[in-house]
């Protein structure tokens, strides 16, 4: 009930402008967003990459109502590649494709994104595009299949094991050989096209993962959950996956304590590293993951 409070409130444009500008919401976020410039986020990634992590930016923001705001996202992520190169951060950018307009005009979205593989595929970048909620799922991987058509082969999804199609939707892309990125998924759905159990949910994240591990390109298992890790280790072992054949990716801020666990034992670690201005959804996100940080949130909001 919180957690789909809490992704309700990530919607609301009233409640992201009150916290915007908050001093006391601003610094209280600021563990889990790296930053608002790209040079604040290359910073933060400098620094995971030399504690042997790899990281993914995130140039927060979503959901564009003109488009001049996609325009303004493209130039925002053509400038995040640029500095990648130039510091020789060879990782990967994660973009959301509603922020490039894609609820306004899909195709020109498409022209964008394939501008950005194109710069992303010339720094030796790997592009994730985020998977918001489930309007989106089916423009999202239609998008992956077009630019793999393109020869933009360095170009995946993420996949929510919350959807009750995600199954169909990782053989799917395992055959088309993109990476996916699999997470349990952060969004208020209807029981019609969603687990409602957070049981569900790990079962189906599991299956996939074992799907990934058997026939996937390079999977990426984005969690923080101990078992959901154990089960992974364990699977990619059995199949005989070497930690050469995949990752797991982990939120910036977010449990250091076992991700420097995993980096420790050999496991390759990407950091999510979310910067700059439009900071509250996902902030939200964050929150309704974890609950139980909602009271000192809001706490320190009210001062």
């Amino acid at each position: 009930m919180v957690s789909t409070l809490l992704v309700r409130a990530s919607e609301s444009e009233r409640l992201a402008r009150f916290a915007t500008n908050n001093r006391v919401a601003r610094l209280i976020s600021r563990p889990f967003i790296a930053g608002s410039t790209v040079a604040e986020g290359i910073a933060a990634a400098r620094d995971l990459v030399a504690a042997g992590r790899t990281v993914s930016l995130d140039l927060v923001g979503e959901h564009v109502t003109s488009e001049t705001e996609a325009d303004r996202a493209t130039d925002g992520y053509e400038a995040t590649i640029a500095a990648m190169a130039e510091a020789e951060l060879r990782s990967g950018v994660s973009i959301k494709p509603s922020q490039l307009g894609t609820e306004l005009d899909v195709d020109r979205a498409r022209a964008r994104l394939t501008r950005l593989a194109e710069e992303a595929g010339a720094a030796d970048l790997h592009v994730t595009l985020d998977m918001e909620d489930s309007s989106t799922t089916e423009t999202t991987v239609k998008l992956v299949e077009a630019l793999h058509g393109d020869g933009h082969t360095h170009v995946g999804c993420a996949l929510q094991t919350a959807l009750h199609r995600t199954p169909d939707d990782v053989e799917r892309l395992n055959e088309l050989g993109a990476s996916v990125r699999l997470c349990k998924g952060a969004y208020a759905e209807s029981a019609r096209i969603a687990h409602q159990h957070r049981g569900a949910v790990d079962d189906a994240f599991q299956r996939c993962a074992t799907a990934l591990l058997e026939r996937g390109t390079y999977p990426r298992f984005a969690t923080h959950d101990h078992q959901i890790i154990g089960h992974v280790r364990r699977e990619a072992r059995r199949l005989g996956r070497t930690t050469d054949g995949y990752e797991f990716q982990m939120l910036y801020g977010v449990r250091t304590d076992v991700q420097q666990r995993l980096v420790e034992i050999g496991e390759h670690l990407c950091i999510y590293v979310p910067f700059g201005e439009a900071w509250y959804a996902y902030f939200m996100r964050r929150l309704a993951e974890r609950p139980t940080n909602v009271l000192f949130f809001l706490r320190a909001l009210t001062g």
